[in-house]
């Protein structure tokens, strides 16, 4: 009997660049010099500091038009193929069929997207999923400022990420300093290792339509609970499963830096 390790093992090496060297394609990478940074989640009693290691990061989330291209190169991912173990029913549920989404929607984020699915299109491109303090490292930023969380102004026009208005949804919005573009766009973005995040675990798995309750305890965990864009971030994703998906949650990839 297949269990669901060895499935998704079956699935990984399916969608490996070794089976398929026509999934590979040119992903646009922004170099990103690591550093010492504090995070707003507390680590193991080290109030959250950190040393981010050099990175690269895409320039801007991966578009249903790129998810397409890995669907039709690796159809098991299709949403009328996918195993239900690593995609719920909401996968690609947007598209307009199972492999192809409308065509006015081809270079929009790419959501409806589980993490197992994500993490499979990332590692064809010879590339991961940021963790989470890498992407946190790259999301402080603003267009001036590589660390922008002390200015109340920005601060401020955080308030509306993860929607239509948000700060970096417009295709225009300027890019950080960085060079990074919707890390607070009108979709939130999987990370790697999401999984480990705080949060109240009794609610994983739980089925009483709150399972994206954020507890007050979990916001006793945070170096600075006014930083109001990353609080919603790690509620949400605490709370999710792999196989989950949402359409306001998409994805970016990430290589490491010798």
């Amino acid at each position: 009997m297949l269990t669901s390790t060895t499935l998704w093992l079956m699935l990984l090496a399916t969608s490996s660049p070794a089976t398929s060297q026509a999934a590979l394609v040119e992903i646009a990478l922004v170099e990103i010099r690591g550093g010492a940074f504090r995070s707003t989640i507390r680590y193991e009693g080290n109030e959250g500091n950190r040393d981010v290691a050099d990175f690269a990061l895409m320039q801007e989330a991966v578009s249903n038009r790129e998810f397409q291209a890995f669907v039709q190169q690796h159809p098991q991912w299709r949403r009328d193929r996918v195993p239900a173990l690593f995609a719920d029913s909401g996968y690609l549920s947007h598209w307009q069929t199972d492999d192809a989404p409308e065509a006015l929607d081809a270079d929009r984020s790419a959501t409806h997207v589980s993490w197992f699915a994500a993490d499979a299109y990332c590692k064809a491109q010879q590339a991961r999923l940021p963790d989470w303090a890498e992407w946190e490292y790259a999301a402080a930023a603003n267009p001036q400022q590589r660390d922008a969380r002390n200015d109340p102004t920005w601060r401020n026009r955080l308030f509306a990420d993860g929607t239509p208005h948000a700060v970096d949804a417009a295709s225009d919005a300027p890019a950080n300093a960085y060079g990074i573009r919707g890390l607070h766009g009108a979709s939130w973005e999987w990370v790697g290792d999401f999984s480990t995040l705080l949060g109240d675990s009794d609610k994983r798995g739980a089925d009483d339509g709150d399972r994206l309750q954020f507890c007050g305890a979990t916001g006793l965990s945070f170096n600075n609970r006014d930083d109001y864009a990353v609080l919603k971030r790690v509620a949400l994703l605490s709370a999710m499963q792999p196989r989950s998906t949402l359409g306001n949650l998409g994805f970016r990839c990430a290589r490491s830096r010798p």
